[in-house]
C-alpha cells in the first residue's frame, strides 16, 4: 500500500516539474519577439538616415551648379560702377558751373571727386573766421546743389597763407583755418545738409595752391575748398 502511494507521488512530482519547465520556456518567448521588433526599428531608422544623406548631397550639388551664375550676375554692377561715378561727377560739374567767378571760385574734377575752391576774400575778412553777409548767396547756391542733387560726403578744408598769425582769438594759422572750415560747415548744416555727411579740417599753410610768399601767392593760397567725395 505504501509502495503504491510512493510511486504515485513520484509520478506527480515529475509531472509538475515538467509543466513548470514548459511554462518557463513559454514565458521567455516574448523576449525573442521584442528583439525582432528592435532590430526592425533600427533597420528602418538607418534607412531613413541614408535617404536624408542622399537628399542633402543632391541639394549641395544643385547649389554648386547654380553658384557660378550668381557670381556672374553680381560682377556686372561692379563693372558699371566707375561709369556711374563719372556720370555723377559730370552732372555735378554742370550744376556748379554757373558759380565760377573770375578764378575767385573754381570748380574742378579730382581723383577723389568734385572740388569747389573759394577764395577766402569772398568769405571772410582778413584774420577772421566769421562769414561775410556777401558770401551767403554763393554758399546758399552750393548748399542747395549738395543737399538736393548729391548725397555723398562733403569735406570742407580751410587753407591760409604762410604768414604767421597770433591774436587773442587765433594763436596760429591752424586755429584760423579750422575755424573757417567750421564756419562753412555750420552754414551748410543750417541749410539742410546732413551733419553726418560733412567734416571740417584746418590745413593751415601746408597745402599751398601757389608756391611763394609774395602778395599774389598769399592771396591765392588763402581759400576754402569743398570736396564732394566720389
Amino acid at each position: 500500500m505504501s509502495t503504491t502511494t510512493g510511486s504515485k507521488r513520484l509520478a506527480m512530482d515529475k509531472a509538475g516539474h515538467q509543466d513548470g519547465h514548459d511554462s518557463g520556456e513559454q514565458s521567455d518567448r516574448w523576449l525573442i519577439s521584442y528583439a525582432d521588433l528592435i532590430t526592425t526599428l533600427m533597420v528602418l531608422f538607418l534607412a531613413l538616415y541614408v535617404l536624408q544623406l542622399a537628399k542633402n548631397s543632391e541639394l549641395q550639388i544643385k547649389t554648386l551648379q547654380h553658384r557660378p551664375v550668381k557670381q556672374a550676375v553680381d560682377v556686372q554692377p561692379l563693372v558699371a560702377a566707375p561709369d556711374a561715378k563719372e556720370a555723377a561727377k559730370k552732372q555735378l560739374l554742370v550744376l556748379l558751373e554757373p558759380l565760377q567767378d573770375n578764378r575767385r571760385i573754381t570748380i574742378s574734377r579730382t581723383p577723389q571727386g568734385v572740388e569747389i575752391a573759394i577764395n577766402a576774400k569772398v568769405l571772410f575778412n582778413s584774420g577772421d573766421a566769421r562769414l561775410l553777409p556777401e558770401s551767403f548767396g554763393v554758399l546758399d547756391q552750393i548748399a542747395t546743389v549738395l543737399r538736393d542733387r548729391a548725397k555723398n560726403n562733403v569735406l570742407v578744408e580751410g587753407h591760409t597763407d604762410s604768414l604767421p598769425i597770433s591774436t587773442a582769438k587765433y594763436e596760429s594759422n591752424w586755429e584760423l583755418s579750422s575755424a573757417r572750415a567750421g564756419a562753412v560747415v555750420r552754414f551748410f548744416a543750417e541749410k539742410g545738409i546732413e551733419a553726418h555727411r560733412m567734416a571740417a579740417i584746418g590745413r593751415a599753410d601746408n597745402f599751398p595752391l601757389v608756391i611763394g610768399n609774395d602778395a599774389v601767392a598769399n592771396a591765392a593760397n588763402r581759400r576754402v575748398t569743398i570736396l564732394v567725395e566720389y
